[in-house]
């Protein structure tokens, strides 16, 4: 394991505090061109998404410095990108950390495919390591970064030991914006209620929505005054000190999850330099997954076929869970065979019918 200097480990810890901030999907990946360059010193960081369908599509990437890829290039890499070695091993893995593509293959290999000669080749980039994320079946997004030589391993390691963290910004960002454009909407029956709470940093409260207010009474009923919950008071304090205080790279902050009642409620903590803001969800089970033990699924696939049962995505379901929307996906197929039905309607077929039975 590569050890740090301690400058190295200063900028780690500096952009990884970074990342903890409340932000929209958008101003995270605008973020974080400028913060990867930051950390390592590179010759461009740059995002793209595309479809690998026939025909291919993408969307218009970005790079941090603008314009390291022509126009006309850019406009071809929707075709050309899913043949990329990255791409291609990324496909045959769903390796989800960054990847050194000079690992992949000697660089004289890499150097005669089309993809390098088409996209990289003209802006004198000779090595890259790259980030599959938000990633299904039928689209890709990457981060990357390049430099004009092989690029050493000591930075290739730094952007390993990031990615988890990366990856989770994404996960809250989608929160984020979806914070945001449900904020004047009532909650559906199914769909989470959102609340928020603003704290200074010594824990007091300087803000609490009537969303936050109501979800912490059903939470946590012994609640006392207007401060937090002592046990999520611990939480926070936990997780703020163990980012500030990490004597190696810190683990990734991990969102605080209680049940009760037949609902879950998933606390994520953002933090600024001068106030942390709590974004509460609270998600109601239309099918209590205690009423599924007649099945012969496990306490997390009945957690999951809870929702699947009222058509939420693998997405989703990884979100409100705190896992990958792979890690859903493989519960899906354990489902699907272990309950004998081809599709997920199917499944929730069956659930409904063992909810009503045990009801």
């Amino acid at each position: 394991m590569y050890r740090y200097s301690r400058t190295e480990f200063d900028r780690v810890n500096e952009f990884v505090r970074g990342l903890y901030e409340p932000r929209s999907v958008e101003d995270l990946i605008d973020h974080l061109l400028r913060a990867l360059r930051a950390l390592v010193p590179v010759a461009f960081a740059g995002n793209a998404a595309y479809e690998p369908g026939v025909p291919a599509r993408g969307e218009s990437g970005r790079t941090d410095p603008p314009g390291i890829v022509s126009e006309e290039i850019e406009k071809r890499l929707p075709e050309i990108a899913p043949r990329s070695p990255m791409a291609i091993h990324f496909q045959r893995t769903r390796f989800e950390q960054f990847m050194r593509w000079s690992d992949l293959q000697p660089m004289s290999q890499f150097f005669r495919t089309a993809f390098y000669n088409e996209v990289y080749r003209p802006s004198g980039v000779k090595d890259l390591c790259t980030l599959f994320l938000r990633n299904r079946p039928d689209r890709f997004e990457f981060l990357g970064v390049g430099l004009g030589k092989r690029i050493p391993d000591a930075h290739r390691d730094m952007l390993v030991s990031i990615s988890p963290h990366v990856q989770q910004a994404f996960r809250l960002a989608h929160t984020t914006s979806a914070l945001m454009e449900m904020a004047a909407a009532n909650p559906g029956p199914h769909r989470p209620e959102r609340g928020i709470i603003a704290i200074d940093l010594k824990g007091t409260i300087a803000m609490e929505t009537a969303a936050a207010t109501r979800t912490l009474e059903k939470f946590f009923p012994k609640r006392s005054g207007q401060g937090l919950p002592e046990e999520l008071a611990r939480w926070v304090s936990w997780s703020s000190r163990d980012m500030r205080k990490a004597a190696d790279v810190p683990e990734v902050r991990r969102p605080l999850v209680i049940e009760r009642d037949g609902g879950r409620l998933t606390v994520n903590l953002f933090s600024k330099p001068e106030q942390n803001f709590l974004l509460l969800e609270e998600h109601r089970f239309a099918i209590d997954p205690a009423a599924l033990s007649s099945l012969p699924l496990t306490r997390r696939e009945s957690e999951i076929l809870a929702y699947v049962a009222v058509g939420k995505t693998n997405r989703e379901i990884g979100i409100i869970l705190g896992i990958s929307s792979r890690t859903v996906s493989k519960h899906v197929e354990h489902i699907l065979e272990r309950l004998g039905v081809e599709t997920r309607t199917a499944a929730a077929a069956t659930a409904l019918q063992a909810a009503t039975a045990n009801f």
